[in-house]
């Protein structure tokens, strides 16, 4: 499937802090120390907000559980293309 399905959404929101539960606000600073990175944010519903991160020495995937924990996962996580527009020098003039 190539079609991108969070439309309008990003992976890590800007009220982050506000939806994760006292443990794992908690965690994340510890968990950021030893190397462990936001990638995105799970929201199952009907369930609390699950937090994936990827430890940026060894690429391992996990989830930062409701509890503070993190459970080590084989997730697989999608490189996001980033498409970038070469824009002429503003010196030059097309006619």
């Amino acid at each position: 499937m190539d079609r991108e399905k969070r439309i309008g959404d990003t992976s890590i929101p800007v009220n982050l802090e506000e939806m994760l539960s006292e443990a794992q606000r908690q965690a994340l600073p510890g968990i950021k120390y030893l190397g462990w990175e936001p990638r995105f944010l799970r929201k199952p519903m009907f369930q609390a907000p699950e937090l994936v991160m990827q430890n940026a020495s060894d690429g391992r995937t996990g989830v930062l559980d409701v509890d503070g924990r993190i459970r080590i996962q084989n997730i697989k996580v999608r490189e996001q293309e980033r498409q970038t527009k070469t824009l002429p020098p503003s010196n030059i003039y097309f006619y």
